[in-house]
C-alpha cells in the first residue's frame, strides 16, 4: 500500500484519531478531515478502525463548533453578495513597526503578509506548499529537499529562488546580523556553532545550500520530522539581498522595500499609517481578492471607538472592559468573533532575586492563584486554565494538571513557608511584579493574581507596567524580579514551547533565569527523537520537571475578542467552525478577504 495514502489504512486511521484525542479534539473533527483526504469510504474505515458511528460524539462539541450548522449569513465573515468595486482593507497596527524585517528580527511588528516562506500554515495550522512547490526527506528526515517554483516574483520583477534562502537564513545566523530569533534555525548542521563563534565554522558550513535556483537542500544535525514547519514560519522569512546590501537598516522603509508575499509596501507614514497593495508577481496573486489593505496606526485603547466610527473594517483586540457593552449591543454582538490566541499567560520568578531564590515560595504562589476565578471572572470567560506551557488546541498538548503543584488550596500554600524566611506570609522583601502594555485583560488578571497572593501568602506586590521593548530589554538581561508574560507560539509543536522559550543555553540569552540540565538535555534530545510516542512523552516529562522546581507559574491560555464588519466576507474559517484571523502562526487572512458592497 502506498503510505502516503495514509486514510485506507486502518492502524494509520487508529494512530491519527489517537492523536486527535490527545488534544481532546471530538470526533467531529477527526471524521472531517478523514473525509476530506478520502471520502466518505475513508470515513466508514476510520469509523470501523476506531470504534463508533457517526452519530456519536467523541468529546462533545463547542458553541463554536455546533454554530456550523447555522446559515452562512448569521455568521461574521461569511456573509454573501455583490463585490465592491474597490478591494480595501483596513485594520490597524497598535503600534508603529519597528520595520517590516523578519528575518533578523521576528519581533519588528512588521506586516507578514509582505514576504512569503517555502511553506504556509492553513486555517488548522497544518502546512502547505507556498513558495515551495513540494518538498522530501531523506530515509531518516535529516536531510530535506525543497523544489521551490519557477513561477513566482519579488515586488521589483526579481525570480524567487533558492539563492534568496539560503543568503538570508545565513543572514539570520550571521553572529554580526545579531538576530535575537536566530536560534530559530539551530536545526541546521553546524547553525549553532557558527552563530556561538565556536570553532573555524564559516558561512559556508552551514547546512543549508540552493544546488541551482529553484533547489534548496537542507542538511539538519539529525533526524527532524518537524522541519517543514520550521520552514513555513514567519522567522525563515526571506529578505532581498540587493535591497539589504543598498539600504542597510533601513532596506524595509516605504520606496526601499522589495518583498516576495501577496502584498508589497506601497507607504509608510510613521507612527501614522502603512499601506500595502498586491504583488502581482507573486504566484497566486490572481487568486486573491484584496487589493490594497490600509493600516493606521491606531492604539489598542482608542481600537474600539475607530471600528464603531468605520475607521477600520477588523477590531482584533476587544477590550474586556468593553466586552459586557458589546455583548449587549443589538449590532456588535452580531459582528462579534472569539477566537484563540494558542498562548499561555504565566509570572516567571526570578530565581537569583529574594524571595524567588526559595523554591518552596515558587510553589506556594502556585498554590494560592485560583485559576478558574481568573478565567471565569476576572477575563469573563475569554481564556481556560493553564497548568503547562504548551496551550490546547495544538499538537503536544499536556492534559495533565499536576495537581500536586497547581491545585488551589490557600493552607497547602501557606504550609510550604514553614522553615522558610517567610514562614506565616511575613518577612517579604520589596516585590514588583512587571509586565508589558498589552491591554486591559492582561492588566486586571495580574491584579487580581496580586490580590490573590497578598491574601493568601501576605505578599505585598507593586504592578508596574513598562513599555513593550523595554521591559522585553530587561528581561533578557535578567533584570525583572517577577516577570507577568505571556508566550504565543510560533509553530504548532512543543519544541517551539518548550525547547524555543525555555532552553537555557541559547547564546544569545534566555527571557528566564530557571536552569535544569536534566530538562534541556530531554527537550534537546526530543528534537530528534523519530518516535512521535517517545517524543511527546519526554516533553511531558520536561513539564513534570517545570512544575516540580517552580520554574513558572502558568495562569491561563488567552482568548480574544474582535469585532468584524458584514461587509467583511470569506473570512478565514477552521475545521472546527471557528473564525481564524492573521495571528503568529496562520498569517494569510488577506489572502482569503473579499468586500463587499456596502
Amino acid at each position: 500500500m502506498d503510505k502516503l495514502r495514509w486514510w485506507e489504512d486502518p492502524e494509520q486511521l487508529r494512530l491519527l484519531h489517537k492523536r486527535f484525542e490527545a488534544v481532546r479534539a471530538d470526533r467531529r473533527q477527526f471524521l472531517a478531515i478523514v473525509g476530506a483526504a478520502g471520502g466518505t469510504a475513508a470515513v466508514s474505515l476510520a469509523l470501523a478502525a476506531c470504534g463508533g458511528s457517526e452519530g456519536e460524539e467523541g468529546g462533545g462539541t463547542t458553541d463554536e463548533t455546533q454554530s456550523t450548522d447555522a446559515p452562512a449569513t448569521s455568521q461574521p465573515g461569511q456573509a454573501e453578495g455583490e463585490l465592491a468595486e474597490e478591494q480595501v482593507f483596513r485594520v490597524n497596527f497598535e503600534r508603529d513597526p519597528t520595520s517590516h524585517d523578519f528575518n533578523w528580527d521576528l519581533y519588528c511588528g512588521g506586516e507578514e503578509s509582505l514576504f512569503a516562506q517555502l511553506g504556509q500554515f492553513d486555517e488548522n495550522l497544518q502546512v502547505q506548499p507556498d513558495i515551495a512547490e513540494r518538498w522530501e526527506a531523506n530515509e531518516d528526515a535529516s536531510v530535506w529537499t525543497f523544489y521551490l517554483r519557477k513561477d513566482s516574483y519579488w515586488s521589483n520583477g526579481d525570480p524567487v529562488t533558492a539563492h534568496d534562502y539560503e543568503w538570508s537564513w545565513k543572514r539570520q545566523l550571521d553572529p554580526e546580523t545579531a538576530a535575537p530569533y536566530a536560534g530559530f534555525l539551530y536545526d541546521l548542521k553546524n547553525a549553532e556553532p557558527f552563530n556561538l563563534g565556536e570553532g573555524n565554522f564559516t558561512r559556508d558550513d552551514i547546512g543549508v545550500k540552493a544546488v541551482d535556483d529553484y533547489t534548496l537542500v537542507c542538511t539538519l544535525e539529525g533526524p527532524r520530522g518537524y522541519f517543514p514547519v520550521l520552514a513555513s514560519y514567519i522567522a525563515a522569512a526571506p529578505s532581498h539581498r540587493p535591497s539589504v546590501e543598498k539600504y542597510g537598516d533601513k532596506w524595509t522603509e516605504a520606496g526601499n522595500c522589495v518583498s516576495n508575499g501577496p502584498f508589497k509596501l506601497v507607504e509608510w507614514r510613521h507612527d501614522e499609517i502603512v499601506i500595502c497593495e498586491k504583488n502581482e508577481g507573486y504566484w497566486n496573486a490572481a487568486n486573491i481578492t484584496l487589493q490594497r489593505i490600509e493600516r493606521p496606526i491606531i492604539a489598542s485603547d482608542a481600537s474600539q471607538l475607530a471600528y464603531e466610527n468605520n475607521e477600520i473594517d477588523w477590531h482584533y483586540r476587544g477590550q474586556l472592559g468593553q466586552l459586557e457593552r458589546v455583548q449587549n449591543d443589538p449590532t456588535l454582538s452580531k459582528e462579534m468573533v472569539k477566537y484563540n490566541l494558542y498562548g499561555v499567560w504565566y509570572l516567571a520568578p526570578h530565581f537569583g532575586m529574594p524571595p524567588f531564590d526559595v523554591r518552596e515560595v515558587r510553589l506556594a504562589m502556585s498554590h494560592a492563584i485560583d485559576r478558574d476565578v481568573i478565567v471565569n471572572n476576572v477575563l469573563k470567560g475569554l481564556g481556560t486554565p493553564a497548568y503547562t506551557m504548551t496551550p490546547p488546541g495544538m499538537p503536544g498538548y499536556n492534559p495533565n494538571k499536576y495537581e500536586e503543584y497547581t491545585a488551589f488550596d490557600p493552607e497547602k500554600a501557606m504550609a510550604l513557608l514553614k522553615g522558610t524566611p517567610y514562614e506565616g506570609g511575613k518577612n517579604w522583601p520589596p516585590i514588583t511584579l512587571t509586565q508589558r502594555e498589552e491591554g486591559d485583560a492582561p492588566k486586571a488578571a495580574a491584579e487580581a493574581i496580586i490580590q490573590m497572593l497578598k491574601e493568601h501568602l501576605g505578599m505585598d506586590i507593586k504592578h508596574e507596567i513598562g513599555e513593550q521593548r523595554e521591559v522585553y530589554d530587561r528581561a533578557y538581561k535578567h533584570e525583572l524580579q517577577l516577570w507577568w508574560v505571556r508566550w504565543y507560539i510560533d509553530y504548532p509543536d512543543p519544541n517551539n514551547t518548550q525547547y524555543l522559550v525555555w532552553y537555557s543555553k541559547f547564546p544569545t540569552g534566555s527571557r528566564h533565569t530557571w536552569q535544569n540540565e536534566e530538562y534541556d538535555r530531554l527537550v534537546s534530545e526530543a528534537a530528534g527523537e523519530k518516535d512521535e510516542e517517545k517524543r511527546m512523552e519526554m516533553y511531558r516529562q520536561a513539564d513534570e520537571l517545570m512544575l516540580k522546581d517552580g520554574a513558572a507559574i502558568f495562569v491561563y491560555n488567552p482568548y480574544n475578542y474582535g469585532l468584524l464588519k458584514p461587509w467583511v466576507a470569506n473570512f478565514p474559517r477552521n475545521s472546527q467552525g471557528e473564525l481564524v484571523p492573521t495571528w503568529n502562526v496562520f498569517v494569510r487572512m488577506y489572502d482569503r478577504i473579499k468586500i463587499l458592497k456596502h
